[in-house]
């Protein structure tokens, strides 16, 4: 009868930049997916959400996506509400959970780089379609003597605790691209591939004692996933690693996720965290204060007296950064210096967090000549192209004004212009 499933994800291959973009990934960014079946030796039961966490903790963010496909049965025994609880951190910090009873994981599985799997059919989906996969788990004990599951638990390397998981998904992809007992593997999935539409209807009309419809058997492609679009009420707090070069190389790891294990960060990290932040422990930590442009309140007097209010209680804080048009940001210095950062050329990566990251960075060690701009190269990650960001200082004389308020007079908002616009001086 075949494999109706690795027949459809086979035909969905052509939607792949479709998926991708349904998921928010960009294209210099890399997907992972996650996959978990279910019981105590599955992905989740084994470690709990560990290999998530690490997944999203030490992947920057800006250079990769990651989507947890959980099986059904482990949503309706625990429910989604607790599934929800267990993976709360991970959520935040932008995890992709789709619905069970979706096919938005088919859908991932199709736009994935990378695979991080168990003992679950998923994985050897997965292996069919070519996707470089690790182990997360793997019940050796439940799995059918010389069956293809077992032979892909010889083949695919299990994840170390004790290697970063990055260059273990890197050492994979380049160790499976090519592996023809891999390639042997997936062909056992099924031996009419494309052929289970029209076997299983035929079976189906000959048991219903009916004759077929005239029209051929197609297998359906998978449909382009609605995903609710994530509202964040507060920026979520940052490592933020910058690293010195022909550009500045800025990533940024979820906060929150991060254990003892820190070599992924590198040497040069600080810490960026809303204002708003209720964790006192993260905020009052903080390098450096992201403010969202929607935080300014008009009614509440001049801005820069908000600024400083936001600052208090923050001593190692280094600069209060607040959002401009553009996804530039305005940056405030516990000496009363005032800069403004304005992308020359605007990335498709480009967020006011990462231009703050930059200003931390320029401002660290030698603050720009008061008549001059500065302008960065900035990299977001490899294979992505560089955004030009120009810092200079911003004229004290003036309040900015609020970036969502129409209301700002017109020479405020010249103002704000001429100072965030000039042309590159040095």
């Amino acid at each position: 009868m075949g494999d109706p499933c690795i027949d459809q994800l086979r035909a969905s291959a052509p939607l792949r930049a479709a998926y991708r973009k349904a998921f928010g990934v960009r294209p210099d960014q890399k997907l992972v997916v996650a996959s978990s079946t279910w019981g105590p030796h599955s992905l989740l039961g084994h470690s709990g959400a560990d290999s998530l966490r690490r997944i999203l903790a030490e992947f920057p963010s800006d250079e990769y996506r990651a989507v947890a496909a959980i099986h059904p049965n482990a949503w309706y025994v625990h429910g989604a509400w607790q599934v929800h609880r267990w993976l709360a951190d991970l959520l935040d910090s932008g995890l992709i959970l789709p619905a069970p009873e979706t096919e938005a994981w088919k859908a991932a599985l199709v736009a994935a780089d990378h695979l991080v799997g168990d003992h679950g059919s998923i994985t050897l989906y997965g292996v069919a379609l070519g996707i470089p996969a690790v182990l997360g788990s793997f019940a050796d004990d439940t799995v059918a003597p010389g069956s293809p599951m077992e032979q892909l638990g010889k083949l695919i390397p299990r994840l170390s605790a004790w290697d970063a998981v990055g260059p273990q998904l890197e050492r994979a992809a380049e160790a499976q691209r090519t592996d023809p007992a891999l390639a042997e593997l997936g062909a056992q999935v099924t031996s009419v591939p494309g052929e289970s539409a029209a076997r299983l209807r035929a079976l189906f009309y000959r048991h219903l004692g009916l004759a077929e419809p005239d029209h051929p058997a197609a297998t359906r492609v998978v449909p382009v996933p609605e995903l609710p679009e994530v509202r964040r009420t507060l920026v979520p707090a940052m490592l933020v690693a910058t690293e010195d070069g022909p550009s500045v190389r800025v990533r940024r790891y979820p906060a929150r996720l991060q254990r003892s294990r820190r070599e992924h960060l590198g040497p040069d990290t600080h810490l960026a965290a809303d204002h708003a932040e209720p964790d006192t422990g993260l905020r009052r930590s903080a390098d450096v204060l992201l403010v969202p442009a929607d935080r300014l309140d008009p009614s509440a007097g001049p801005q820069w007296e908000q600024w400083e209010q936001w600052g208090r209680g923050v001593p190692g804080c280094a600069l209060i950064a607040v959002e401009q048009a553009d996804d530039g940001c305005l940056a405030l210095l516990p000496d009363g210096r005032r800069f403004a950062a304005v992308w020359q050329q605007r990335p498709a990566w480009a967020e006011f967090g990462l231009a703050a990251a930059v200003v931390h960075r320029q401002l660290r060690d030698a603050a720009p000549a008061t008549a001059h701009t500065v302008t960065v190269t900035v990299a977001a990650g490899p294979g992505q192209p560089t955004g030009l960001l120009a810092v200079r200082p911003y004229s004290p004389s003036a309040d900015p004004p609020s970036a969502n308020s129409p209301s700002a007079p017109a020479d405020s908002r010249a103002s704000t212009s001429a100072a965030s616009g000039l042309p590159v001086s040095s």
